[in-house]
């Protein structure tokens, strides 16, 4: 057995065991997006996993990243999987004033500006990338997004360490690997 195979199996053991604190009150979510991550990772995508709450605090929508299984999408971003979810289930909303988006993983580039776009009012992440993510440059935005992005909160997860150290954990179990086939995957490989 490898080295990945042993942290999912100890990841995964500790998610199922975890019991969320009261005193932290993202804890919840926050755990719901790790185990999403951990089934992202076991199915070969890179370990995001999001989910969307409606304003009574119920979950609406639950995904992970899909990039490469089923079938490579580059699109196919954790974030984007559920507001895929949400638009398409919810063509009538009228908004997402009092949605709140929680992700395992700060929000890139990309996911960042379909979730300003989308208007959900409140974006929550579990462990930070500062590598990968946009929450931490927001600032960076052209003046247009900012302008945009003035109605929502971006925060990070008011969870336990335990749940943090867990979601960057299971970001980290295949990603050095999925970005290097990322990295040489060939134009010709599309046709």
């Amino acid at each position: 057995m490898n080295h990945q195979n042993d942290n999912t199996m100890n990841l995964t053991r500790m998610l199922h065991s975890y019991q969320p604190n009261p005193g932290f009150v993202d804890d919840f979510y926050a755990l719901e997006t790790c185990k999403l991550a951990l089934q992202a990772v076991e199915s070969g995508n890179f370990g995001i996993g999001c989910i969307v709450v409606n304003p009574n605090g119920d979950i609406v929508a639950r995904g992970h990243n899909q990039v490469f299984y089923p079938y490579f999408r580059s699109d196919r971003h954790g974030e984007m999987v559920v507001m895929d979810m949400i638009e398409e289930n919810y063509k009538r909303n009228n908004g997402m004033k009092g949605y709140k988006l929680y992700t395992s993983l700060e929000s890139c580039p990309m996911c960042m500006a379909r979730l300003i776009t989308s208007g959900c009012e409140t974006i929550i992440h579990v462990a930070d990338d500062p590598s990968g993510g946009m929450v931490h440059l927001k600032h960076n935005l052209p003046p247009m997004w900012i302008e945009l992005a003035k109605a929502q909160k971006f925060a990070k997860a008011r969870c336990s360490s335990q749940i943090e150290k867990a979601a960057q954990s299971i970001f980290m179990l295949n990603a050095e690997g999925l970005n290097e086939r990322l990295r040489i995957r060939p134009i010709n490989e599309l046709f």
